[in-house]
């Protein structure tokens, strides 16, 4: 229920990527190929990267049952997240073959900041998870029923990990190998045909796909400006620490050479391995988990861990239950998993704390918050003078669930709305409705690209697009309805005398409140500058100003000159 309700309204707006997601997923129904035209198995194209493809075809279905354009994005990742929970529950009786330590890993899961975040958001994080865990499922019941069948699934499924989100590319190999290792004796005995086939529908699914979306994808600029190797700093601050251990600020020389031990402490390897240490420290850090997450505000509220505060007791009972029973493969694996899942995160620049990359270190450690909670809450079962224990922590839970699904719902859509591209649907809707009296649009680049926001609030067919291409600006004139709409950056604010002449009557324009610093939310405000022509102010839930629609004004279907007098500095 929590997955569903208000997805219309929480987080409030559709960021870019879940309009892309969605405007794929329309494209997709309708043509049966990406909104670039084009038709992979491996990625959708879009205008800035390419998109894995199972978050989008997942989402179709489900989409067909909405109406609302909200809905429609997220419904998906909904879905997928209750599979989530559903899946946790399935893993946590796989490992302890108990039905309580399944419904209260259930509970944690459900009602994790962290997934119930991703669950209500068209991103492709949840999406991984879901095939992550399915993958890790199948493969655990196959190890204990020895049915060959899901053997060969757990390879399909393993395979499908890479077409979740970009982060298996480097995990998805890397869970293949820690399953042979773990299990290998297990996998042996199969025989080298049974192995090799195995082997084999993994390769045909992984081997094409990372061929595609690396050497061979147009997005290989996109994975060189996140990698942490591609760090300008690291070797501006290497030099620097050589030119210090040089005493070059007692002895300043050009071109001095660094003494001949300096490049012992202070080289780009090095400078990679500590930065890759201290990402790697911060996944674990009580500021990441418990206390204030990630803060990139699309990903999780201020001030507000991935787990809730509580979730400390479960995870300090949980590693316990998994030290003790460490001789277990699937404690193995579980202990595995959670030390390797932050790998491919902490492998880019901004990964230490990236709440969406690092969704896989979610699925093991939530599981093993919940065998925790179930360690804890049977032994003061065990321990009759401390059976009011149970009552007492299930109160302190739920009031932290109360208090974050609180802060949730009410607070994080108004502290949110500028990180989810608020604005544009009111913008677009609104844009919409007066093409008849203002035929030329022009939409400011300030923010987000704003042509895809405008392709999907205004409906505009996928055909359309495909038909046109990506190429948006001024001069690209291909004679066909687009041609009237054009994202726009401004060289100086709109309400100087220059700017005001070269505006249009016949055009709408969407700018900015850098564009046009003024306030004219109420009649007490300050005046509209002579010649302009305010059309709308959309606001956003906070009431400060997202955007304003303008145009040339015009009497008797003349251009009203501007004034020196109330125009802005």
């Amino acid at each position: 229920m929590v997955r569903f309700v208000r997805l219309d309204k929480v987080p409030a707006g559709l960021y870019y990527d879940e309009i892309d997601l969605g405007y794929q997923v329309k494209s997709f129904l309708s043509t049966g190929k990406d909104y670039q035209r084009g038709l992979s198995p491996f990625f959708f194209r879009s205008f800035n990267t390419d998109k894995t493809p199972l978050p989008i075809l997942f989402s179709s279905l489900p989409s067909l049952f909405f109406k609302s354009p909200e809905y429609q994005v997220r419904a998906g990742a909904a879905v997928a997240g209750v599979i989530c929970v559903l899946l946790a529950m399935l893993l946590a009786y796989q490992l302890t073959h108990k039905k309580m330590a399944g419904l209260i890993t259930g509970l944690v899961f459900g009602l994790s900041p962290w997934q119930i975040q991703f669950s209500r958001i068209g991103f492709e994080a949840i999406f991984m998870l879901m095939v992550f865990l399915t993958s890790i499922s199948t493969f655990l019941y196959w190890q204990s029923s020895k049915k060959l069948w899901a053997f060969y699934l757990s390879a399909i499924l393993l395979g499908l990990n890479v077409y979740t989100y970009r982060t298996m590319s480097l995990f998805g190999p890397l869970i293949i190998l820690l399953l042979i290792v773990i299990y290998f004796k297990d996998i042996w005995k199969l025989g080298i045909i049974k192995i090799g086939t195995w082997l084999a529908i993994m390769a045909v699914m992984i081997l094409p796909f990372l061929y595609a979306t690396t050497f061979g994808s147009a997005d290989q600029t996109r994975i060189d400006q996140i990698s942490v190797f591609s760090d300008p700093m690291i070797p501006i601050k290497v030099m620097r620490n050589r030119e210090v251990d040089s005493n070059d600020f007692g002895n300043p020389q050009v071109g001095k050479k660094a003494v001949w031990w300096s490049p012992i402490f202070h080289n780009k390897v090095l400078s990679y391995v500590t930065g890759f240490g201290i990402n790697y420290y911060k996944n674990f850090s009580a500021d990441f988990l418990f206390l204030t997450g990630d803060p990139n505000g699309r990903h999780s509220p201020s001030n507000t861990g991935e787990l809730l505060f509580i979730d400390v007791i479960g995870l300090g009972f949980g590693l316990v239950v998994v030290g003790k029973k460490i001789k277990d493969k699937k404690y193995q694996l579980f202990l595995a998993l959670l030390l390797l899942a932050p790998i491919p995160s902490d492998l880019t620049m901004d990964g230490a704390n990236h709440a969406s990359r690092l969704m896989i270190l979610a699925g093991p450690l939530l599981i093993i918050v919940g065998l925790g909670y179930t360690e804890l809450i049977n032994w003061l079962a065990k321990n009759k003078k401390y059976i009011l224990g149970i009552p007492l922590l299930g109160a302190v839970w739920l009031i932290g669930v109360i208090f974050y699904l609180q802060n949730y719902f009410i607070h994080y859509p108004i502290e949110s709305a500028r990180q989810f591209g608020y604005g544009y649907k009111q913008a677009v809707e609104k844009i919409t409705s007066l093409r008849k009296d203002y035929p030329q649009v022009r939409l400011t680049s300030l923010n987000d690209p704003p042509m895809l926001y405008y392709l999907y609030w205004s409906q505009t067919s996928p055909m359309q697009v495909q038909a046109y291409g990506s190429n948006f600006d001024e001069q690209t004139i291909k004679k066909m309805p687009l041609d009237n709409v054009k994202p726009i950056s401004w060289g100086a604010k709109v309400c100087t005398l220059d700017e005001i002449t070269k505006l249009d009557p016949k055009t709408i324009y969407m700018v900015a409140y850098v564009n046009l610093p003024m306030d004219f939310r109420s009649a007490d405000k300050d005046k509209v500058p002579t010649g302009i022509k305010l059309i709308d102010v959309i606001k956003y839930p906070d009431n400060e100003v997202a955007y304003y629609l303008i145009s040339r004004d015009t009497k008797s279907g003349v251009p009203v000159m501007p004034s020196k007098l109330d125009a802005c500095k």
